[in-house]
């Protein structure tokens, strides 16, 4: 397996890089190359929902909310334009003005909304639950449940295990282009050659402006290694110290639907620790893929 190897990190380090990758989830958010195509007439709805978007990705991890300033500087839109966006996605109460500070953050309505979708939407998610924490008590680090949203990689879940390291480099809603990430890795090389080779195109420009750490031919090669193990490795690439493996989930037609992952530092993902939590994943993912397509289980 080709790993590229660099000094170990301290928890602190892999904390704060991975806090950048949350920070480039957001303009993945706003600029991804897939986000660019919408409907004719529907510009308007399209950008009110973007920026609903990166509202709900930056205030996630601040009751305080998140500034215009920040706003504007990660979409590129004008401080005018956000403020007409966001004044009515806050009478609609989707978004709400932090006072005094003039922040925002997610709204009532929107809470209402994930609740309804949460019931009603993707069964993969509760599939997955049991087995994300089956795999944080195993493994003592943290886990996540990703899902394909086209050309790209959704954080729907995670789950803290009880050890000592906490890898931030991820959070529920963060988007980034399918290889980037171990869960992402393991869909990407469920493809077959042409749909990764299109999917990689298409990424391409996203991934050479916000992940700088990251080439194409790295990817194509780690498709291939994926393939030859049976589970996928991110040997660091995304936030440099932040390690991860992971086993994708596919629905009957073998398309890949999501995948199950655990992440950590280097030392906890190697040698023969490394092949024990690989089947473990692996077994959670035949769980999910039963539980999600068994039409008694509905």
């Amino acid at each position: 397996m080709t790993e590229i190897r660099r000094p170990p990190l301290t928890t602190g380090q892999v904390v704060a890089r991975g806090k950048r990758l949350q920070r480039s989830a957001a303009w993945n958010v706003a600029h991804g190359s897939g986000l660019a195509e919408t409907t004719p007439g529907a510009q308007s709805l399209h950008r009110g929902l973007v920026l609903l978007d990166v509202v709900a990705v930056l205030a996630r991890d601040r009751p305080q909310g998140v500034a215009l300033a920040e706003l504007a500087r990660v979409t590129g839109a004008p401080k005018s334009s956000l403020h007409r966006i966001l004044h009515a996605l806050s009478e609609a109460g989707y978004v709400e003005r932090v006072e005094p500070s003039g922040t925002y953050r997610l709204g009532l309505q929107a809470s209402v909304l994930g609740q309804l979708a949460a019931s009603s939407h993707d069964r993969v998610v509760e599939a997955a639950s049991d087995s994300l924490i089956r795999l944080a008590e195993l493994s003592e680090d943290t886990t996540f449940l990703t899902v394909r949203q086209g050309t790209y990689g959704l954080c729907l879940r995670r789950e803290e295990g009880a050890g000592a390291i906490r890898n931030n480099a991820m959070g529920v809603g963060d988007r980034h282009p399918l290889g980037v990430g171990a869960g992402s890795l393991a869909m990407l090389a469920e493809l077959d050659d042409v749909e990764v080779d299109q999917a990689l195109e298409r990424n391409a420009p996203v991934i050479a402006r916000n992940y700088p750490h990251i080439k194409i031919d790295v990817l194509r090669r780690l498709v291939d290694e994926t393939r030859a193990n049976g589970y996928a490795v991110n040997p660091g690439l995304a936030a440099p110290g932040s390690w991860a493996i992971g086993i994708a989930v596919c629905d009957p037609s073998g398309s890949p639907r999501a995948a199950l992952s655990i992440a950590s530092i280097e030392q906890r993902l190697s040698g023969a620790r490394r092949v024990d939590l690989a089947a473990a994943l692996r077994r959670e993912a035949a769980l999910v893929k039963a539980a999600v397509t068994d039409p008694l289980s509905a």
